[in-house]
Formats: structure tokens, sequence, C-alpha cells
């Protein structure tokens, strides 16, 4: 778990907008960007939440994004309402930096799209292109 986020679930730091539930487990291993969890590399992705991360796998360039994107209907950036998946949107901490990490997420050139809400999306790229564009 990213430090940041896990300090919220602490009760360190204020919480964000969403659902934040004290944990009463705390992570023995704090992400950041560029570490490696096996095949998976972390890439921060910001917005959803302030320390939200994806993985990238290295091995066949599959992106678990996490709730950067949903997938219910078609694939949308989690920073607007989505009326097929409304959840996410209002629980989305800071919007232009989850489109940011939309765009790096398409910087990844993922063969296979993993979301936190949705079914996978193979060959992702025209469909994380037109959810940018809506974005």
């Amino acid at each position: 778990m990213p430090e940041i986020d896990a300090q919220i679930h602490a009760g360190e730091r204020e919480k964000t907008k969403g659902s934040w539930p004290k944990l009463v487990t705390a992570p023995d291993v704090w992400l950041k960007e560029g570490d490696r969890v096996g095949s998976l590399e972390v890439v921060a992705t910001p917005g959803h939440t302030p320390g939200h991360g994806s993985f990238l796998d290295t091995r066949d360039r599959t992106v678990i994004a996490g709730d950067v994107f949903t997938a219910y209907g078609r694939l949308e950036v989690t920073n607007h309402l989505n009326l097929r998946f409304p959840l996410a949107a209002p629980a989305t901490w800071d919007k232009a930096k989850d489109a940011d990490s939309a765009r790096a997420i398409r910087a990844l050139e993922p063969r296979l799209l993993v979301v936190g809400h949705g079914p996978a999306t193979r060959d992702p790229l025209p469909a994380i292109d037109a959810a940018i564009a809506r974005a």
C-alpha cells in the first residue's frame, strides 16, 4: 500500500473523499513508483486517492489500473460521473490528477487493462483514448 493511503487508513492524516475505514492491520511494505512485486511494477496513479497506484505486468503489458477507470458498459475515467457506475466519481479525490493518471496509463500502451469495477478490456488503447477524450 502507498504510504499516504496507509496513513489515511490509520487515522494519521485527514481523510479525503470516499470511504476510508480505519484499518486494524498495517501494511508491512509501502509501495512507491518503480517498486517491483514479482513481475508487477508499481506505477503511481494518484487522483482517485492521494496515493493510488497501478501495476504494470512487465511480462505481457497487462495494467491493473484499480480505480483510475471503470469498465461497466464502456471504459470511463473516474473523474466524472458515469451513470453505469456512479460511485467512483464522487469518491475521487482530485479529478485533474485522475485524468493525468489515465494519460499515464495510456502511455504504458497496455495490451490488457484490468480495473477495480467492471470487466477487463483486451487491446484497450482505442477505449482508453475515447475515455480520456470524454474525461
